[in-house]
């Protein structure tokens, strides 16, 4: 199930909205006392709930008295009762009262995400035509979801189930016949996938305005306060910045059955200084003081910093790196606007599937391991790339300015040298044995002739000469055998398999936006 959620802040002390339900083994919100409808509303009108009293005046304060710090949005804190009360009911499989207790949500905050609920309740109650309906709404409220693709398929599935397609049916005699009728074709109707309902968060900020930011900086701002919408089910950390005002962190954990409602006050902020930091090229790295503990974010950039002098560095591909000192004064907000200009080299990039731990090679200077991107002079210059296991890939690659030349390589794998080691082997032990046979052979003659030196008669019967002579036969064929095999492990060693391939592709990245205090538009270069 996907989760829906919202966030807001405020400027006096940071609050947590303690009523929210955000634990896992939290209990769910019991229904109100009032019987839930028994049936779903038959137009887009939610089902009629007790209303609180919402922009009553509020009570005239004396001359004495203090200014009060609100509670957050009532209106939200009902229609998350009427959330948890659905979600139980949902449970229960008591989905046409979940139904109705989802719209009665929707009357306090039309939140898009109780309209899809009250369409997914409708479907597991079996009432397409009302779950079709609820999904078109949801659809029509924010046409832009994610998920807007697949609830559309899912109208147009249930509405072929609501009315199946007509098929035309041909003659039993055939389609020259004319014999009778044939029964029409059965269509099988489409299947509708699982779905569940989603939760819901919501963020709210005092002031309103503060940027959200996930986790943390470096993937750029999230969203402004007030904010409501899904996220995934998993724990999260919420950063929330305003100039002028503290930044505050929250931790929480998202889920698909609940309505996760998160209300910060922010703190004005009297000791530290709001920098806004800028470049001509939006994205850039921004680094403060020290580049080695990585950046804090990307241009525009925002957010305080201890009063006095810093240094910031901002880096991106295809640019030269740009250096600025900067004084920040206490409690000020200061704007920083830094120029990069185009870098004189370009890149070379080995990437792919399987080019994990290669070496890679430039001019015969080893460059980096990859997957990895290196620096190199414009021009042609000569890549190799080196892996185990695999045969080399080599080639002249040319490399523009501000370009980068991607590669990505087809390993061709490198042929085994354990036949080659066994055939080395059963080669050495023909010729070991070879020579021991020969050995054998050699004795044999060498005693018949130390018996004829002896004057003793030697009978030309005698078995030493057919032993002999078989010895050295067999001598001979094991040398050649020796032989055969040695010529064929030399062979194996030497072989290889075609070449690694790859491909190249190279992409400018010297465009992007231009400004400056004249005004703005874009300045690009390259091939077109």
């Amino acid at each position: 199930m996907t989760c829906v959620f919202a966030v807001f802040a405020s400027g006096g002390l940071a609050t947590w909205n303690t009523s929210t339900a955000v634990s896992a083994d939290a209990p769910a919100v019991q229904p109100a006392s009032a019987p839930a409808p028994t049936s779903a509303p038959a137009v887009a009108a939610p089902a009629p709930v007790p209303a609180p009293v919402v922009g009553a005046p509020a009570p005239a304060r004396t001359a004495e008295s203090k200014p009060v710090e609100s509670t957050p949005d009532s209106a939200l804190q009902a229609a998350k009762s009427e959330f948890e009360a659905a979600q139980t009911l949902f449970i229960k499989e008591l989905f046409d009262e979940a139904a109705a207790r989802f719209l009665g949500a929707y009357a306090r905050k039309p939140f898009a995400a109780f309209l899809f609920n009250a369409a997914v309740s409708f479907e597991k109650a079996q009432k397409l035509e009302k779950a079709s309906e609820f999904f078109q709404k949801y659809l029509d409220q924010e046409p832009t979801a994610a998920d807007a693709a697949t609830v559309k398929a899912r109208i147009d599935a249930i509405r072929t189930i609501l009315a199946p397609p007509v098929v035309a049916t041909q003659p039993v005699g055939g389609a020259g016949g004319a014999g009778a009728v044939g029964s029409p074709a059965v269509v099988p109707a489409p299947i509708l996938p699982a779905i569940e309902t989603k939760g819901l968060v919501v963020i709210d900020s005092k002031p309103q305005g503060a940027t959200i930011y996930l986790n943390d900086k470096t993937k750029g701002p999230f969203a402004k306060t007030p904010w409501q919408g899904s996220l995934e089910s998993k724990p999260v950390m919420l950063l929330l910045e305003a100039k002028g005002f503290k930044p505050e962190e929250r931790n929480i954990g998202p889920r698909s059955d609940k309505l996760v409602d998160v209300y910060i006050a922010l703190s004005e902020e009297h000791f530290l200084g709001w920098v806004e930091i800028a470049s001509n090229v939006p994205g850039a790295d921004v680094f403060i003081d020290r580049r080695d503990v990585g950046a804090i974010g990307r241009t525009p950039f925002t957010g305080h910093l201890k009063p006095g002098k810093h240094t910031i560095f901002i880096e991106k591909l295809g640019f030269k790196p740009a250096k600025q000192d900067i004084d920040v004064p206490p409690g000020t907000a200061t704007t920083h606007m830094v120029t990069l200009d185009r870098g004189d080299n370009g890149w070379v990039s080995v990437a792919g599937r399987g080019a994990f731990g290669s070496q890679v090679s430039i001019d015969k200077k080893v460059a980096c391991t990859a997957p990895c991107r290196t620096e190199t002079t414009p021009g042609t210059h000569h890549l190799l790339v080196e892996k185990s296991g695999f045969e080399d890939y080599e080639a002249d690659v040319r490399v523009d300015r501000a370009a980068e030349t991607v590669v990505e390589i087809q390993w061709s794998p490198r042929p085994s040298r354990r036949n080659a080691w066994v055939t080395t082997v059963l080669s050495a032990a023909f010729v070991g044995t070879g020579v021991y046979v020969g050995k054998l052979s050699n004795d044999n003659r060498d005693s018949v002739r130390a018996d004829i030196a002896a004057g003793l008669g030697v009978d030309s019967n005698d078995p030493r000469f057919s032993k002999g002579k078989w010895e050295a036969i067999g001598a001979d064929v094991l040398y050649g055998l020796g032989a055969v095999l040695a010529i064929s492990a030399t062979v194996s060693f030497l072989s290889h398999a075609p070449d690694s391939v790859g491909t190249l592709d190279q992409r400018q990245v010297g465009f992007a936006p231009s400004v400056t205090p004249a005004g703005a538009g874009l300045s690009a270069w390259g091939r077109f």
